[in-house]
C-alpha cells in the first residue's frame, strides 16, 4: 500500500469490503427453540451457525437477538447482496450438508418463521442493541398505501426520535424455501413465512418502545390495511459480518 496515491488506497478498500448499503435483501427468522434444547441451540447459534452463514459468498452479515417482549423467543437477520442468493449454488450446498451440530439442532426448532425479503427502504447506519420487529399473519401482502405511508412517512419520523439509528421496510421478493433441503427436513414443523416486516433499531428498551408507539400505533397500521400485526422487542445476542473471521 505504501507509495500509492490516496484515491487508489480509497478505490482498493471499497472493493474488498463490503458494507451494510451493499444489502439488498435480507434473511428474516423468527423462531422458538425447545426448552429441553434451548442451551444447545443457543451455543450452536453463536458459535456456528451465524458465522457458517456468513461465510457464504453474498451474506453481508448476520444478527440474532431474544424477546425482551412479544413471540417468538428469537429473531435472526441475515443482509444479502440480493434474494438469488439464497439459491445459489453455495448456499443450497450448505443447507444440503448441515454439520452434526446442525443435525442435532433443528429438531429443536419451534414456531419457525422464515422469510427471504427484498429491502425496500433503509435508512439510518449502523446497528442497535435493540430492535423492534413488525410483522403480519403469513400469506398478508402489503397494500400500496401501507408500503408508501412506511417508507416515506414512518421512517423518517421514527429516525427522528431519541435513540433510534435505523429503521427498515422489508417486502417479499424471491421467496425462496428451505423447507425441501436436507437442513430443512429436519426440523420437526414446516417453515411458515411471511411477506413484509418493518425493523426498527435503537439503543435502549424504552427509547425504541416510546418511538414505536408514537410513530406506529397500532390503530395507524391497521388504518393504513396492515391487518393484524405481531410486535417483538428484541435484545441483541451476537453478530458477525463476511469479514470478520475467528483470531488465530
Amino acid at each position: 500500500m505504501l507509495g500509492l496515491p490516496h484515491h487508489n488506497r480509497i478505490e482498493k478498500v471499497d472493493k474488498v469490503h463490503p458494507d451494510k448499503n451493499d444489502a439488498k435483501a435480507v434473511l428474516t427468522v423468527w423462531t422458538d427453540a425447545r426448552a429441553d434444547a434451548e442451551a444447545d441451540f443457543n451455543e450452536w447459534y453463536n458459535r456456528q451457525h451465524v458465522n457458517e452463514r456468513c461465510d457464504v459468498p453474498g451474506f453481508l452479515s448476520g444478527r440474532r437477538y431474544r424477546a425482551i417482549s412479544g413471540r417468538p423467543r428469537y429473531m435472526a437477520l441475515y443482509d444479502t447482496t440480493g434474494a438469488d442468493i439464497l439459491s445459489s449454488a453455495p448456499y443450497r450446498k450448505a443447507l444440503d450438508n448441515p454439520t452434526s451440530w446442525t443435525q442435532r439442532v433443528m429438531p429443536s426448532f419451534h414456531n419457525m418463521t422464515r422469510a427471504v425479503l427484498d429491502i425496500e427502504k433503509r435508512a439510518g447506519r449502523g446497528y442497535g442493541a435493540i430492535a423492534a420487529s413488525f410483522r403480519p399473519k403469513p400469506n398478508t401482502e402489503i397494500s400500496p398505501d401501507l408500503a408508501e405511508w412506511l417508507s416515506t412517512s414512518a421512517i423518517p419520523s421514527i429516525l427522528q426520535q431519541p435513540g433510534i439509528t435505523s429503521a427498515q421496510l422489508l417486502v417479499s421478493g424471491a421467496q425462496s424455501s428451505a423447507n425441501n433441503t436436507t437442513e430443512g427436513k429436519m426440523r420437526a414443523e414446516t417453515d411458515s413465512s411471511v411477506e413484509w416486516a418493518f425493523v426498527v433499531e435503537g439503543t435502549e428498551p424504552s427509547l425504541v418502545r416510546t418511538a414505536c408507539r408514537a410513530v406506529l400505533p397500532g390503530d395507524t397500521l391497521k388504518r393504513r390495511g396492515a391487518g393484524t400485526v405481531y410486535r417483538g422487542l428484541y435484545r441483541l445476542l451476537y453478530g458477525n459480518d463476511a469479514l470478520r473471521k475467528d483470531f488465530k
